[in-house]
């Protein structure tokens, strides 16, 4: 935590002479985002959106990590709308600076715990010009529980998974952890999950906790996401149900801009 310790260490990364410094950055973003208080238009069927800066925890191991006006290595985009009891996600991640492009489509069920089904696609492309510069990988549920994987034609099994802890995607959290939020502080331990990691890991026996409750920079609720295998990451919780920042361990996405849609 820096000297002044206004802010939570766990999305805390000024160092040194940083410009643009990382808090300040992060606090502009946010601050922009809720003082645009234009109406959004809610046609029927439009999805919800959250749109997130990506701002890298540690500038100078990025391509082009030298001073500059914006701190920001790209954007993601979380879309989703719920469609005959199902809830469809299309989730785009862009990062500038590695090249590293992808576009992610699953479905969950309508619960709390937003439980992965049927099938999903990731497609895959950076800035290179070989036949590498681009993948697809398609996933599905064999009987709920088996989790197979075809990556440009090949067949992979990931593994299986217990029908007693609910499956679900980190690209949904941006969901689960606001439904369930009153859940996880009231447990005192957690809830107990089985996350698919970007749709293509497994990391079963992972728990949501509460951290903490914050006033600066913003009024916030804290929560971690641990599990074997899974680098920990802290999410910040809105007071209006929204996920503010949610920091990993290389990068912290940062609240850009939100569309309620009307799902």
């Amino acid at each position: 935590m820096n000297d002044n310790g206004e802010h939570h260490w766990s999305f805390d990364y000024n160092y040194g002479a940083q410009t643009p410094q990382f808090a300040q950055e992060l606090i502009g973003t946010l601050g922009r985002c809720y003082t645009d208080t234009a109406a959004r238009d809610t046609r029927t069927g439009q999805a919800i959106t959250h749109i997130y800066n990506i701002l890298p925890n540690y500038w100078r191991g990025y391509a082009g990590g030298d001073a500059k006006e914006t701190l920001s290595i790209g954007t993601v985009i979380v879309e989703r709308s719920k469609q005959e009891g199902l809830w469809h996600y299309s989730v785009q991640y862009e990062n500038t600076t590695s090249g590293e492009n992808l576009q992610m489509r699953f479905r969950c069920r309508d619960e709390h715990y937003r439980p992965l089904t049927d099938s999903w696609r990731v497609d895959a492309q950076n800035s290179g010009d070989d036949k590498y510069s681009e993948l697809t990988c398609e996933g599905y549920l064999v009987k709920d529980s088996e989790v197979q994987l075809r990556i440009n034609g090949t067949e992979i099994v990931v593994g299986t998974v217990d029908a007693s802890i609910k499956l679900t995607c980190n690209w949904a959290l941006f969901d689960v952890i606001p439904a369930l939020a009153q859940t996880i502080r009231a447990s005192g331990n957690g809830v107990e999950l089985t996350l698919f990691e970007d749709l293509e890991q497994l990391r079963p026996k992972s728990r949501i906790g509460f951290l903490a409750s914050i006033e600066i920079p913003f009024s916030l609720e804290g929560y971690y996401l641990y599990g074997a295998g899974l680098l920990p990451s802290y999410w910040w919780l809105d007071a209006d149900g929204n996920i503010a920042i949610a920091s990993t361990f290389f990068e912290t996405l940062v609240l850009q801009e939100k569309i309620r849609g009307d799902a």
